[in-house]
């Protein structure tokens, strides 16, 4: 259900929904669907999804994650940007 929760807030980023912060808990399965950023960058720009910016074996762990933004990429691909722990992970990712 959280990915369900995710996707509509791509949806409305996509009309012009103004956008807030979040928390929500991913189930086991749902985690599979997100991607751990190899980097932490200091700005959410759409530059961060340029070249190799996600590796594709690690994923967050079930539980508590906060969405902190919606950004659309200039791979065309609008991803929500979430943190759990110290990491960065993205949903979707391809």
């Amino acid at each position: 259900m959280t990915n369900e929760y995710v996707k509509k807030q791509i949806q409305d980023f996509h009309v012009g929904v103004d956008f807030a912060a979040s928390e929500t808990k991913l189930t086991k399965a749902e985690t599979r669907d997100w991607v751990r950023m190899r980097s932490n960058p200091w700005r959410f720009q759409p530059q961060i999804f340029i070249g190799t910016w996600a590796d594709p074996d690690s994923h967050p762990s079930p539980g508590e994650i906060r969405i902190l933004r919606v950004i659309k990429g200039p791979d065309e691909i609008t991803r929500a940007i979430a943190r759990q722990g110290k990491h960065l992970y993205c949903f979707p990712w391809m």
